[in-house]
């Protein structure tokens, strides 16, 4: 083969080391190649054969057969990763073309024989010239991951056969292989070790995130003077003085000092101006890395583009996901503003977030690029401003998102017609308008005036629009002669005055003689100097319209030219403010206003038009609107005898209305958005943490330093006062959620601004449907996004991933966030399907955006000493515990023998809401005694009864009455002699439990009895309730066992005798009388309560030494600190009502916080439970287990397993976190022989829970959700295992 006229259309651009097996011929018979010798790729198989055809070389054999579906899409040929099928694919694609070389053979001792092959892969010439491959692009992508650029080690190799082998690893490469077969692969592991899979867990990889001991603090410096001969300076004063007269500064002087040198800028970093306390070091290094991240964003080379250079040095870069090949170097990406700040709960990221915006208080947003601000003063001397796009660039911009994600029309984004109310025409003195030309459209002069007795008047009046209307003040007409002035009230004579419309509220002001108002700028009732009109709810100034009026927009001169510029410009303003009334039926109203003829227009004049007939169903909604545009334009409405007519303004004289202009505006683009620069944050918030920010706010902030604004209702502020007038702004997610609409820009739209913070943000990832809450956050525009929350992700298993886009979707991130296909594709599959290549681009993409801290690395924090203690029921609890799980025990029996083919099973995957509650209440069973109607459908145990006598049972005889008895009413197993609400009966007519029954699902199991049931094998079962049954079932013991009618299960939580809450009462009472003492130490016994049922939890890092923990030595109690005050945690209101009712009967005092109660009361009991020493317990539900600092908390009792580890930590936190003094002690208290036991030995043995869930997550059960928690894997296991409950008693 000639080489050089192979390749003479091709460049070199990579190489790779493929291991293969040698299939022929067999090795012992047959010398290999030697070193150097050129292998070819066969066209008709996947195989590199030598030039003679004498050796054949095959893909190696992959170790795993089935590909799962995180592992589709992402370059598989045939279902394979291996590098040998992407090039053949590509090859036989004409998209590449490859020359192997062997360098190295090697046998296991076996029999078996590998072969490395160097292959060197060729891109055709066209590359250069915009060639792209033209199909396969994933699979090239997926190829040129492994492929190499280093011509250097390429030689090298060449040049020594040993090079391989003493450079690129041992021969265990060759037969410990990925199913890449790549030599040497780092993009995939083969998992033999267990510790690699960790690698691939989500908690373990956010514990390397950056945290306060990797990140560092600044060094520390000193002021040197600039010569010997100065005697006297600033270098003079220690650094404790320097700091105390640095923490006397207010924000934008602490920026300015800062500035002057590098030793004040090293020590502003640790101040916090105006915060009442002093950071601890973490939280001083999250807000200088916050800080960072805010500034100038960083050009970032993008991640899914890889480099490389053709052997002659031509630089070209590809696609891994897609394919694309760029030439030159390779794209970049902008790094966003802001971040994750994801401290654990209780590390005080509220006050971190708040030192935040101190340190930045005042700063302007910053906008867009090419965009032209106009500013403006407000109250007085604040600089403020605020900018136009039109809505395709809005929607394009980078600041917000795709279309897509925006709705169908929110691209639009108009101004909310709610903002601007309809106008009248406003009078103007004087004959003509000085100061309007038209040949500047779209600036306009007016001033509306009062009547002058004198002089004609002219009425010029336009509303505001979004667009760029340059001025919106006009001066009074000026007469030639100097008059004397003339007041407006009293006198009905007005001259030189100054008249300005609101931008905001669009209610004109007189301004004052000595004021001066620029016509080019925008103007707000807050910027007038009069203080009796500084608000936008004070009334306009009356004046008087009797005069007649010879000029208003909207209108021209009769016998002048129609289409006048500046009629043009306010029909263009009015229909923009009023962009969302636009309708079909408001644009036919418009398109027959804007065709009215000469004869029309006359008849509108003098008697009134009747108003146009758009449609037969018109509702009165649509008919408004168009009717208010109408008005807007100058028209006046008038109804005579029930008919509805559209007449000129009053006074009008020698005008008529502008159809032409109108038809221009019609035809104009309307989609412009103002959008105002603001100094604020706005903090969105859970609503049960609205009143923790605004306390947090009050107790550690100087008094007046934030202007703080809550907007939690319905109520709709200005937007300029939004953006102008605070320093914080905080709402709620439901606030949030409620403002989006595809068609109506929010208030919180109109604005840009400083900061957006989303506390507890990761509630955005919960849902991965495109929810309203999700796309207003999307589209807010700020300069800085935040999300803040202790639990990036929610404790799922394999899915867990997926729930990070949608907060990188906020955060802008450009890769990943705006781009599902990059995210899903370069990390979420490849992270799923355990390759390192998306471990690692998850990795660089954390540390970029991520910061956290743990409570394992402060050793100011005391421990958090865990155990769980496991109780006996009381015999009545027992008794109704064992009713609930009979039935759901016998629906699973009875549904072909525990099949979970069977769809009425609660096994059955499509059962999962039925299973979930099934679940829930047995959950609560554990906690509340309750009841479950049961009732006899009486036709079925009739028919129960009528077989039994086919089968020679005597409908006489007393055995007949008591079968028929137990049926209906219960009875004791005839072989355990326990009793049973449901028992079985079998066809030899033996009464048994569900226990004994379920022994042997081929014969009875009744002592000496043995007799066979009649089986039915899978092959006859099927049928649609079963269509694929798993195993033989007994046919006619099923089919004989009548069905029973049951209602659902009902609490009884006014008659619950508690084991859980009886012993909560007497820890409760222990820790009252450990409160009467004092100076009493906490030692390791008295933590040793009931430790023959406790079962000892993981420690915080795992810690073995209770009395030195973490660095934190626990001290001796004061009388100061003697008291214990207790936590009591439970998701279930049922259970709160049972404690709260043996709590009184106890005489001990508490404190509630849970849902229903009003948020008011809620904020009462936590007062109540913080400043009375007499009550010790807070009983609290997961709605108040965010944001609370009760810090003074030494106990917490967790009245049943939690599901969800994050919850878990979450009301752990509220005592364990920064402030704590003494150690935590959580005990979780659970039921003996349940589902809560069961549910505390999945949690615990992590190995058997990643394994089990990998079992059950590679299942594909159509019908179950797609996305499931991780209780949602294992509720089956649960059921599947449910066992009755025995007390002693009973023993």
């Amino acid at each position: 083969m000639d080489d050089e006229e192979s390749f003479a259309d091709h460049k070199l651009s990579g190489f790779l080391y493929a291991v293969l097996s040698v299939t022929s011929p067999d090795p012992p018979t047959n010398p290999l190649p030697p070193f150097g010798s050129r292998f070819r790729i066969s066209t008709d198989s996947v195989t590199f054969r030598s030039d003679n055809d004498a050796v054949v070389l095959s893909p190696v054999a992959e170790r795993t057969t089935r590909i799962t579906r995180t592992r589709r899409s992402m370059g598989l040929v045939n279902g394979s990763i291996s590098v040998v099928h992407q090039i053949h694919a590509l090859v036989a694609n004409k998209c590449i073309k490859v020359d192997a070389l062997l360098i190295r053979v090697e046998s296991d001792g076996g029999g078996g024989v590998r072969a490395v092959l160097l292959v060197d892969v060729y891109l055709p010439i066209e590359l250069w010239s915009g060639w792209q491959f033209p199909k396969s692009g994933s699979v090239a992508g997926a190829l040129f991951r492994h492929l190499r650029s280093d011509w250097g080690e390429r030689s090298a190799m060449l040049a020594d056969k040993d090079y391989l082998e003493n450079n690129r690893g041992d021969g265990k490469n060759m037969w410990n292989l990925s199913d890449c077969h790549v030599f040497g692969c780092k993009l995939h592991y083969n998992f033999t070790d267990s510790s690699k899979k960790k690698l691939f867990e989500l908690h373990e990889i956010f514990k390397g995130l950056p945290t306060v001991a990797e990140t560092g603090i600044v060094n520390s410096s000193k002021i040197q003077p600039v010569d010997d001969s100065c005697e006297a300076g600033i270098w003079d004063i220690s650094d404790d003085i320097l700091l105390y007269i640095l923490a006397a500064l207010n924000p934008m002087d602490l920026v300015r000092v800062s500035a002057t040198c590098c030793h004040l800028r090293i020590l502003a970093a640790s101040i916090m101006p105006c915060m009442k306390l002093k950071l601890f070091p973490h939280q001083q290094v999250a807000v200088e890395w916050m800080l960072q991240r805010e500034k100038k964003a960083k050009v970032l080379p993008h991640p899914l583009y890889l480099s490389f250079s053709t052997e002659d040095g031509f630089l070209f870069c590809i696609n891994t996901i897609s394919g694309e090949i760029v030439i030159g170097e390779a794209p970049t990406i902008i790094d966003f503003h802001g971040g994750m700040f994801c401290d654990e709960p209780g590390l005080g990221k509220t006050i971190t977030a708040l030192s935040l915006i101190l340190k930045t208080q005042g700063t302007l947003a910053t906008p867009p690029d090419g965009v032209q601000v106009n500013w403006c003063t407000h109250n007085g001397d604040q600089k403020c401003g605020y900018y136009e796009l039109d809505g395709d660039n809005v929607a394009c911009s980078s600041m917000l998102p795709k279309k897509r994600d925006m709705g169908q029309k929110a691209q639009n984004g108009f101004d909310d017609s709610s903002y601007c109310r309809s106008k009248r025409a406003r009078l103007i003195l004087g004959e003509k308008i000085p100061g309007f030309s038209n040949s500047c459209p779209g600036k306009v002069m007016e001033t509306p005036a009062a009547a002058h007795s004198n002089s004609e008047v002219c009425v010029v009046w336009r509303t505001r629009s979004l667009s760029g209307i340059k001025k919106d003040l006009l001066p009074s007409f000026q007469e030639a002669s100097s008059s004397s002035k003339q007041t407006k009230v009293g006198k009905n004579k007005l001259s030189n005055d100054t008249w300005v419309q609101c931008d905001v509220c669009r209610k004109w002001r007189k301004l004052p003689e000595s004021s001066i108002a620029d016509a080019s700028a925008p103007w707000f009732c807050s910027m007038n100097s009069d203080p009796f009109y500084q608000s936008c709810s004070v009334p306009e100034v009356p004046y008087d319209n009797s005069n007649p009026i010879t000029g208003l927009l909207g209108f021209c001169t009769k016998g002048t030219a129609e289409g006048e510029e500046q009629n043009v410009s306010f029909f263009v303003s009015v229909l923009k403010e009023r962009y969302t009334l636009i309708s079909s039926i408001t644009k036919k109203a418009l398109s027959w206003l804007a065709k009215l003829s000469c004869d029309q227009l006359s008849v509108m004049e003098t008697i009134g038009l009747r108003s146009p007939f758009v449609s037969s169903c018109v509702e009165l909604a649509d008919a408004y609107q168009f009717q208010e545009l109408f008005q807007a334009f100058g028209l006046k409405r008038r109804v005579e005898k029930g008919v509805i007519k559209w007449c000129y303004p009053p006074s009008l004289s020698n005008m008529s209305f502008d159809v032409a202009a109108l038809r221009v505006a019609l035809s104009t683009p309307l989609n412009s958005v103002r959008l105002y620069l603001s100094r604020a944050t706005l903090i969105v918030v859970p609503s049960n943490l609205v009143d923790h920010w605004t306390t947090q706010i009050q107790k550690h902030v100087r008094p007046g330093q934030l202007r703080v604004y809550v907007w939690s209702d319905h109520k709709k502020p200005s937007v300029h006062s939004l953006a102008w007038d605070y320093d914080v702004i905080i709402t709620t997610f439901t606030r949030l959620s409620a403002e989006w609409s595809p068609r109506k820009r929010s208030s919180l739209m109109q604005v840009h601004w400083l900061r957006v913070m989303l506390d507890e943000g990761h509630t955005l990832g919960s849902s991965f449907s495109l929810t309203n809450k999700m796309q207003m956050a999307v589209s807010l525009i700020a300069s800085n996004r935040w999300i803040l929350t202790g639990t990036p992700t929610p404790n799922t298993p394999n899915s867990q991933l997926s729930h990070l886009q949608p907060l990188l979707k906020f955060l802008h991130e450009g890769s990943y966030g705006q781009n599902y296909k990059s995210w899903e594709a370069g990390i979420l599959r490849p992270f799923e399907a355990k390759m390192e290549e998306g471990r690692s681009r998850l990795l660089h993409l954390l540390h970029r955006c991520m910061i956290s801290a743990r409570k394992i690395d402060m050793h100011t924090i005391p421990p958090c000493i865990k155990k769980a203690t496991l109780l006996d029921f009381a015999e009545e609890h027992a008794r109704s515990y064992n009713e609930l799980v009979e039935t759901v025990r016998r629906n699973i029996l009875l549904a072909d023998w525990n099949d979970p083919s069977h769809v009425e099973s609660l096994l059955n995957p499509k059962q999962w809401k039925f299973r979930s509650a099934t679940v829930k209440n047995v959950r609560l069973s554990c906690c509340v005694a309750g009841h479950i109607k049961v009732t006899d459908a009486g036709e079925d145990i009739q028919e129960t009864m009528d077989i039994l006598v086919q089968k020679g049972l005597d409908p006489m005889s007393e055995e007949y009455a008591f079968i028929r008895y137990t049926i209906i009413y219960g009875g004791n197993c005839v072989r355990c002699k326990e009793w049973c609400r449901l028992p079985v009966i079998t066809p030899c007519k033996h009464v048994l439990c569900l226990d004994c029954v379920g022994l042997d699902s081929e014969r009875c199991t009744y002592p000496g009895c043995g007799h066979l049931y009649e089986m039915q094998t899978p092959d006859t079962l099927t049928r649609p309730e079963n269509p694929n049954p798993k195993w033989p079932v007994p046919k006619d013991l099923i089919e004989l066992q009548p069905s029973y009618k049951q209602d659902d299960w009902d609490p009884d939580w006014q008659s619950t005798s508690s084991s859980k809450v009886s012993y909560l009462v007497r820890r409760l009472k222990a820790l009252q009388e450990a409160n009467s003492k004092v100076d009493c130490p906490t030692t390791v016994k008295n933590r040793a309560i009931d430790t023959k049922n406790s079962i000892a939890l993981p420690e915080m890092g795992d810690s073995k030494d209770l009395m030195h923990v973490h660095g934190f030595r626990m001290g001796v109690k004061t009388h100061e600190t003697s008291l214990d005050k207790v936590l009591v945690f439970s998701q279930f209101l049922e259970h709160i009502h049972v404690i709260e009712q043996q709590l009184t009967i106890a005489g001990i005092k508490y404190a509630g916080m849970y849902s229903p109660m009003h948020s008011g009361n809620k904020m009462k009991s936590l007062a109540t439970f913080q400043n009375d020493t007499s009550c010790t317990v807070l009983l609290m539900d997961g709605t108040a287990a965010l944001g609370l600092d009760l810090s003074f908390v030494t106990h917490v009792f967790l009245m049943e397993p939690i599901w969800d580890r994050s919850m878990e930590e979450q009301v752990i936190s509220r005592a364990h976190r920064m402030g704590a003094t003494r150690p935590v002690h959580v005990e979780t208290l659970a039921m003996r022989g349940t589902i809560e036991e069961q549910m505390l030995e999945f949690l615990q043995d992590s190995h058997e829970c990643r394994r089990f869930l990998k079992e059950e997550a590679g299942k594909t059960d159509q019908g179950a959700r797609t996305h499931r928690s991780l209780h949602d894997f294992a509720d089956r296991n649960y059921l599947s295992h449910l066992s009755f409950v025995r007390t002693n008693s009973q023993m």
